[in-house]
């Protein structure tokens, strides 16, 4: 394990790694120390250095010392350092990138070798293709420039690629692609990867394999990504059952055909669609600009119609998730974009970031590298810092605990929070405190608990109005990775007011290694439990529960984008009935009958069955005035026959039961047509 132990001194930031140290100094000189990786090779060690891993290196010095001292002035984020023995061996090749971040975050240069960054890439992708469940993660990540000779670069399992730039067009690549692992183009498990802050360039055509192609399902965000290329979110004519973009811009046409259901969350989509038909069952864009050409006839509210179409003008309240970044001055920073209010469009322009402010990852965080234990991060979030947690799977002893208001907590590269085997209250609490962001991680039930997130330890009257708690991009996963009975209660319980959620797959897992997966092997009642008032969620994936998979308790709320699937394996309808024994399943979405305002907008929830089980209600709301579910649809995935939901909501909209597959039932409005 390599520990970084960060500290400022007057003369220098000096940061300690195990086998060698890379020290910059605030005179702009940089100490090196490689007494550990020497022993045994013959000197004289000359010292060679390049601006990337793979950049041409020139030869700056020799010493006979196994340390050197680099005197001209460059950025310590900017050099790479090649130690090279007397007999010509290549010793190692040591940087502040690496020792900062350890190896599983690869950093590449505008300098660096592109057949050496497209090779990079490609055995990364050779390594984890097809590896649903898997230990290993990388981020890939890209100072500014322009890598568009480094050629497709493929995404898979348990992948982040993204730019190091404040804006997505200070980073160029060519294309992107998501194969599937599943036969006919079938991305329904193309899961666990993500693409952010950066600009795909090339032709805009439809010809395969030139168009960008984010084929995939849950858990797989892209964000604030420029294009100029036809963005296809479906492989082939296979099956997709995604997915999520935001902040976005498209200036090539971007959809598919069948993709099962899609979210644009403020976006620009200046072709629209072009000629993608999107013809599946629930297409939601909400705060989307649309540009001259894009055919407005197809992005209006047509459910009423039979159509598939949700529009929502704005956004009531949304901040963009935190990215890490390179500041000016050549430091890394993790900028932090600001709350906006009845938000339409992107938050950021050419040349600016939007609004929002850059945290120093030195002066502000603990950046968290695998063997970190739970004490060390709380140790660390108690002295004030915040958290960067490298790609690698973290087992906790005892939860992270946020008491600190205005905390970040951000993952990257798929970094996985696993409850420990004695740690039964789950891997993050947050206390009732205002302006925590906590985004991009992976939360892994290996063992038994009450939760795996909790915001705020109970139901209080405290508002967070004017500082909002932001979760983004959390996923949840029970079951499926590891072969041994679990139990949770509640994957994700709310119960601060004033939460703002973005993009969550909460997932009891309906397949996996063998001996994970099983009605009485994963078991939770209940996906996400909202106690807190005001809450708003958007992009909400929550599937396979065995009671409740939204429970719904705290007033206002409001959630725009729902997918949900029933569980597949409830034995028999004895073993899945609510309202004490009396009404047959349980709703995907329930809103507890004392609450009195509530809205929903735009939920897909799909019956996917083995045995004859009866589900009256996909939808359950109280009937008050202030309570109002707006399309919503359901959709047999089963075989028919004596199985599916009897209503798509409160009896209204006669569903699925004892009819046939792929039969999508519509409720336009509940107000309206109860």
């Amino acid at each position: 394990m390599k520990k970084i132990f960060i500290i400022t001194l007057t003369a220098a930031i000096r940061l300690t790694a195990g086998a060698w140290t890379v020290v910059p100094h605030n005179d702009g000189t940089t100490a090196l120390d490689f007494a550990d990786i020497a022993k045994g090779h013959p000197t004289p060690f000359a010292i060679e250095r390049a601006e990337g891993k793979w950049s041409h290196y020139t030869k700056i010095g020799e010493t006979r010392e196994a340390r050197f001292t680099d005197t001209d002035k460059v950025k310590p984020t900017g050099a790479y350092y090649r130690i090279v023995d007397a007999k010509g061996v290549v010793i190692d090749t040591i940087s502040f990138d690496r020792q900062l971040f350890g190896d599983k975050i690869i950093v590449f240069s505008p300098t660096d070798n592109m057949d050496s960054v497209a090779a990079t890439a490609a055995m990364i992708d050779r390594r984890l293709f097809g590896h649903e469940m898997d230990a290993d993660r990388y981020a890939l990540v890209f100072k500014p420039g322009d890598y568009r000779e480094a050629g497709l670069i493929n995404v898979p399992f348990y992948i982040h690629i993204a730019g190091l730039g404040s804006t997505p067009y200070e980073v160029e690549v060519s294309n992107i692609h998501t194969p599937p692992h599943l036969r006919e183009g079938n991305g329904t498990c193309t899961f666990w990867r993500s693409a952010e802050n950066l600009s795909v360039v090339g032709p805009e055509t439809y010809d395969e394999p030139e168009t960008f192609k984010w084929a995939v399902s849950q858990a797989a965000p892209m964000r604030r990504v420029y294009s100029n290329r036809t963005l296809r979110t479906q492989w082939g004519n296979g099956w997709v059952s995604g997915g999520y973009a935001a902040d976005c811009r498209f200036d090539a046409p971007a959809g598919s055909d069948h993709q099962q259901q899609w979210y644009y969350r403020n976006s620009i989509l200046n072709k629209g669609r072009g000629n993608f038909r999107e013809e599946k069952y629930n297409y939601c864009f909400q705060g989307v600009e649309f540009g001259p050409e894009a055919d407005m006839a197809t992005y209006r509210n047509n459910w009423d119609e039979g159509g598939n179409v949700t529009v929502i003008e704005t956004t009531p309240l949304i901040a963009e998730k935190p990215f890490l970044c390179l500041g000016d001055d050549g430091r890394y920073k993790v900028f932090r974009p600001a709350f906006r209010s009845e938000a339409k469009g992107v938050s950021y322009a050419l040349g600016n970031p939007g609004k929002g402010e850059y945290l120093d990852l030195l002066d502000t965080f603990e950046v968290v590298k695998p063997g970190a234990t739970s004490a060390e991060m709380n140790a660390a979030l108690a002295a004030g810092k915040n958290l960067l947690i490298t790609p690698g799977m973290f087992t906790l002893d005892e939860p992270l605990r946020i008491t600190r208001p205005g905390t970040v907590v951000l993952g990257i590269g798929w970094a996985t929070l696993i409850p420990g085997e004695n740690n039964s209250e789950g891997a993050i609490v947050i206390d009732d405190v205002d302006n925590v962001a906590v985004a991009s991680l992976l939360f892994d039930a290996h063992y038994s608990s009450d939760t795996l997130l909790k915001v705020g330890k109970e139901k209080t009257s405290v508002s967070h109005e004017g500082a909002p708690v932001l979760l983004s991009d959390l996923f949840f996963r029970i079951g499926g990775f590891r072969p041994n009975p679990v139990h949770v209660d509640r994957a994700v319980e709310i119960n601060s007011n004033n939460v703002v959620g973005d993009h969550f797959w909460i997932w009891r897992a309906d397949h996996g290694v063998r001996g994970s997966v099983g009605w009485a092997v994963n078991t939770a009642p209940n996906g996400l439990v909202v106690n807190g008032d005001d809450v708003t969620v958007y992009g909400l994936f929550n599937e396979h529960f065995q009671e409740y998979q939204t429970l719904w308790n705290g007033e206002r709320g409001r959630m725009y984008f729902y997918q949900c699937e029933t569980p597949y394996d409830s034995p028999t309808q004895a073993h899945y009935m609510s309202e004490n024994g009396t009404r047959p399943g349980y709703a995907a979405y329930k809103v507890s009958d004392g609450v009195k305002n509530h809205f929903a907008a735009a939920l897909g929830i799909y019956d996917v069955l083995v045995n004859e089980i009866r589900i009256e209600n996909s939808i359950e709301v109280p009937d008050a005035e202030g309570v109002n579910v707006y399309h919503a649809c359901n959709n047999s995935l089963s075989n028919g026959g004596k199985r599916g939901f009897g209503f798509v909501i409160n009896g209204l909209g006669k569903s699925t039961y004892d009819t046939f597959r792929d039969n999508r039932v519509v409720v336009n409005n509940y107000r309206e047509g109860k």
